[in-house]
Formats: C-alpha cells, sequence, structure tokens
C-alpha cells in the first residue's frame, strides 16, 4: 500500500517539478539543525502552537472534473487548542484577469465560505488520541517546498473509506506546505500548495459575530429556546469519530438560529447541521408522498451533502467524497429525526 501512494498524479507531479526548480535558497547560510520526523504529535502541537503566514494555491475540482487553481493567503494565530484564529484573503484565480467573471465568482465564494475552506479543507490532526488510534504516518525522505526543508509524509487511514494524504511537512515548525488529498482509488480530490511561508503572524481582532460555542448538545439546544425536531446524532455507524465543535449561529438577516455540530477521527471530519422551523422544499415532489421521506444528495469525488426536512427542521449532512458512509449516517439521522416526532 506504501508503494501504492508513491504512484504520484500527474498534477502533482507537475507541481512538485515547479516549486523544485524555484525552490532555492536565498544565498548561503548555515545549514538547519536536525528535527525529529514529523509525526501525528508532532503535526497536532504545531496546530496549537504555531504562527505563520503563508502565500498558498488551492485547487478545486470544477463541473467538468478538472481542477480551479485559486492564490489566496493565509495567516494563522494559534491559541493553544485545535481550533487556532485564521484569516483567509482571496488573492486571484490563476489564469485569469482581474474583475473577470471567474475571479468575481471565487471572491465571492471565499467572502462566503472561506471559513470551510480552513477548517475543512485540508489536512490537520484535530484530536491527538484519535488520529493516533484511526491513522499511521510514514516517511518518505527529504524535499523542498516553498524554498524551505521538508520531509514528505504519508497519513493512511485505517478503513478504506476515507482520504489518504500526502504531504510535505516544514522541517522547522512541522506545518503541512503542501498537501493532497486522494481517495482509496488514489485519484487525486484536492490539492493545497505553498507558495510562500514564513512562521510569523500580524495580529489581529477576532471576530466570530453570532456564533456562540457550547460544551454539550443539551447546553446548544437550551441556548436556542428547546425548539422541537433537533437530534442529538447517534454515530453508531461511524463509531470512530467524536464530537469535535458546536456551534449555535443566529443571522443577523431573519434571526433564525442554526445548530452546527462537527465530528472527528482524529483527521477527517463530517458536520451536521440543523435549523429549525424551515420549509420543507421537496413537499409536492413525487418521492414525498405521505408517509414517506426524501434525502437529496450531491455527491462528487471531493465532497457529500445530504439535505432532509422532518418536524419542521431542515438538516445538512456534509464531509468529504471518500467517506462512503455518510448516507448511511444521513439515514440514520432522518430516523432519529422520525423518531422524535
Amino acid at each position: 500500500m506504501l508503494a501504492m501512494a508513491m504512484s504520484v498524479s500527474p498534477l502533482l507531479a507537475q507541481s512538485t517539478v515547479q516549486q523544485s526548480k524555484s525552490a532555492v535558497s536565498p544565498g548561503p547560510g548555515p545549514a538547519p539543525a536536525p528535527t525529529a520526523l514529523p509525526s501525528l504529535q508532532s503535526l497536532e502541537n504545531a496546530v496549537r502552537t504555531q504562527d505563520y503566514t503563508a502565500v498558498q494555491l488551492r485547487r478545486f475540482r470544477d463541473e467538468r472534473g478538472g481542477f480551479v487553481t485559486v492564490q489566496e493567503r493565509l495567516e494563522v494565530d494559534a491559541n493553544g487548542t485545535e481550533r487556532p484564529d485564521y484569516r483567509i484573503t482571496f488573492l486571484s484565480v490563476v489564469g485569469e484577469l482581474p474583475g473577470s467573471r471567474v475571479t468575481v465568482k471565487w471572491q465571492r465564494h471565499y467572502l462566503q465560505h472561506s471559513s470551510e475552506f480552513f477548517s475543512h479543507g485540508t489536512f490537520r490532526v484535530r484530536n491527538l488520541s484519535a488520529a493516533v488510534t484511526n491513522y499511521s504516518i510514514h516517511d518518505f525522505g527529504a524535499v523542498t517546498r516553498a524554498g524551505r526543508s521538508a520531509r514528505r509524509t504519508v497519513v493512511f487511514p485505517n478503513t478504506v473509506d476515507k482520504a489518504i494524504w500526502l504531504i510535505d511537512v516544514d522541517t522547522q515548525t512541522h506545518v503541512p506546505l503542501y498537501a493532497a488529498e486522494y481517495d482509496v482509488q488514489l485519484r487525486l480530490l484536492a490539492e493545497v500548495e505553498a507558495q510562500s511561508f514564513l512562521g510569523s503572524v500580524v495580529p489581529w481582532v477576532t471576530s466570530l459575530a453570532g456564533s456562540t460555542p457550547f460544551a454539550s448538545f443539551v447546553a446548544a439546544r437550551t441556548s436556542m429556546g428547546q425548539p422541537a425536531g433537533l437530534v442529538d446524532p447517534n454515530l453508531l455507524v461511524a463509531s470512530e469519530y467524536q464530537t469535535e465543535a458546536i456551534h449555535v449561529r443566529v443571522d443577523p438577516l431573519n434571526g433564525r438560529s442554526t445548530l452546527t455540530m462537527s465530528f472527528t477521527d482524529g483527521v477527517d471530519q463530517f458536520m451536521v447541521v440543523q435549523t429549525p422551523n424551515t420549509s420543507d422544499v421537496f413537499q409536492g415532489l413525487p418521492s414525498s408522498a405521505p408517509g414517506t421521506s426524501t434525502i437529496g444528495r450531491f455527491r462528487d469525488p471531493a465532497m457529500s451533502a445530504l439535505l432532509f426536512w422532518e418536524g419542521g427542521v431542515s438538516f445538512h449532512v456534509a464531509g468529504r467524497g471518500s467517506l462512503l458512509r455518510l448516507d448511511d449516517l444521513a439515514e440514520s439521522v432522518l430516523r432519529q429525526a422520525l423518531s422524535s416526532n
């Protein structure tokens, strides 16, 4: 299986060749002190403690199966937890002129979804003990990335329906300078590639307007006024996952509250989003006759999203496309919702 992971896709090979041509240190200097090889623990520690600023390329699959490459600036201000403060700034779409239709579209996407790109769009150790249980890590030698010394590393899941990660880990900070996500057939799903990296950040005032964290489902539901129809997801079909975070967000336009619960196995994630007092847009469809329920599904190689309504609550279940059990999980949540009404 290790040999399989090293069969690099054409896109990955191209980006590696490009960086190796330009990855020249600016003048002579002392050789860096030797450091320990990357481990799940050192990667998790970097999330907790390492500030940095990077200009990077993020590659998304488009509707034709190709890739759109967006340049962004990422600023990370570590706060001692697995959820650091951060800012993502859209810079450009590679190959597009400023002001073009495609550029304007991606500017809008970043305004609306940059938090999801950071929180869910690349590799991170989110819970060390769970990651150690559910993944193995393997070193494949020294590389140069963004002009810095790095170690090429592969992180394998212990089950076959999760992403395989190839990452180039900065030798000094243990921050990934490159992350490629593959499915079990070794199809490339997404990439993030640093072009420049600075191990510091200019602090800013963090604002999570309208979003409040809670320690439990019960506390979050209580804060929302105990609306009917909400469920605490049963994770029997994904028992290696555990609660990562629970937030309630109040929409400033209509005052509607949304409960977002994210779950992790230490590296992978999925989310269950519940919004009470919403209308079922599937009503009237042939599949939504009385006594039946409909789950709408979007799936591509990179992501899956399932949507359904029950008891006046909309449910949105989302995760990586490689997590095939997400369909079973959505059905399980729907059965919970049906039994509670």
